[in-house]
């Protein structure tokens, strides 16, 4: 049954609010954000059920282009306020660091580049680098020249190629008009320009290859799988996550699918044929030891984190199984990889601001269709 104007409207006011609830819970408010979160996955999971192609392609109407017109020239505004005078979070700090040090021929992973986990009384082995090789590639082009400036000045065409990969997946999951509603609710939310624009999260180095990856795979299933691939070459999460979100219908296509991942991979190899251990300690063996902070429900129940781990190791084998066996519609998979995005999440150690940026863009394009 399509919806009337007044459930469309509750619905994107109800996911608008849960967002800015998610935005102002956060330390000390773990259980509270979490309870958010999880309404925000049950919402995901209704959206997979209740997205259907309109029955012709609907074309944006003109006070959508204007209110998204204004919402995006705010942003470009606030955006040149706050250049002159970055503040930067540490994940953008360090991503410069590894960066120059990798032009030095250094291995960042060997390097005491993390100096938060320094000062948390973290042991020697673990104050390396915390992403992967290619997120400080990314940033090197403007960040060497520009320095804190040049991470926001990239982190703004990282923006600008989400907006435009979010309009073509809208899209191709049910209309222009669907594209430019998630591309409006995404330039909507304030947690997203704070994080990309004002603080430099770097995440969106490894969300832009996903959405390049969703807007390729019914035609170029290799390519897809490269894109993922480069996305996991660039932070663990959310790549990892989405690797079941683009598998493609066909065994032949898998396969290809398959092969452009390991293709995507590439970056990462020469660090993991150096000595090994830098890498996994830091990338892999910080983040399953990690303590929870009071960001996640988990520091006030630490005797559930087994019990959240095995429930999201079973949401992803589900979502994996479902989209092996069904091979759903671009609105679909962008529901699911929200889900399992917001799963990890929960099954974390942190809730931090910058992992919402993993599932924002993909809840914007499934809400979008079913809108």
């Amino acid at each position: 049954m399509p919806m009337t104007i007044r459930m469309q409207i509750t619905a994107a006011a109800l996911f608008w609010g849960a967002v800015f609830l998610v935005q102002n819970l956060n330390w000390g408010a773990g259980v509270s954000k979490a309870a958010v979160l999880l309404a925000l996955l049950i919402g995901a999971l209704w959206l997979v059920y209740r997205t259907a192609p309109p029955p012709a392609p609907a074309e944006p109407s003109r006070a959508l282009m204007a209110f998204a017109g204004f919402l995006l020239l705010a942003q470009l505004v606030y955006f040149g306020l706050r250049i002159a005078h970055p503040h930067l979070i540490d994940m953008a700090t360090t991503t410069l660091e590894a960066g120059r040090a990798m032009i030095q021929g250094q291995n960042p992973y060997n390097l005491p580049i993390d100096t938060e986990a320094a000062g948390l009384g973290a042991s020697p082995e673990f104050q390396g680098y915390k992403y992967l090789p290619l997120m400080p590639a990314v940033y090197l082009p403007l960040g060497s020249a520009l320095g804190a400036r040049g991470v926001l000045a990239t982190n703004l065409l990282l923006l600008l190629a989400t907006l435009g990969l979010m309009l073509r997946l809208g899209r191709d999951a049910a209309s222009p008009r669907a594209g430019l509603i998630a591309a409006l609710l995404y330039l909507s939310i304030p947690l997203a320009a704070q994080q990309v624009l004002v603080k430099g999260s770097t995440d969106l180095a490894a969300v832009v290859p996903l959405l390049l990856g969703f807007s390729v795979l019914e035609r170029r299933p290799g390519w897809s799988g490269f894109c993922a691939g480069l996305s996991i070459s660039a932070k663990l999460f959310p790549g990892v996550l989405f690797l079941p979100c683009l598998l493609p219908a066909s065994w032949p296509e898998r396969r290809r699918y398959g092969l452009g991942v390991a293709l995507g991979l590439l970056p990462i190899l020469p660090y993991a044929l150096l000595p090994p251990a830098a890498l996994y300690d830091n990338i892999v063996l910080f983040n399953a030891i990690r303590a929870p902070d009071s960001t996640s429900w988990l520091s006030a129940v630490p005797s559930a984190a087994l019990a959240a781990r095995a429930a999201f190791i079973a949401l992803f084998l589900g979502v994996t199984a479902y989209i092996a066996w069904r091979a759903p519609g671009i609105a679909a998979r962008s529901g699911l990889g929200t889900m399992l995005a917001l799963g990890a999440i929960l099954a974390g150690p942190a809730a931090h601001h910058n992992y919402q940026l993993w599932w924002l863009p993909f809840y914007c394009v499934s809400l979008a269709a079913a809108l």
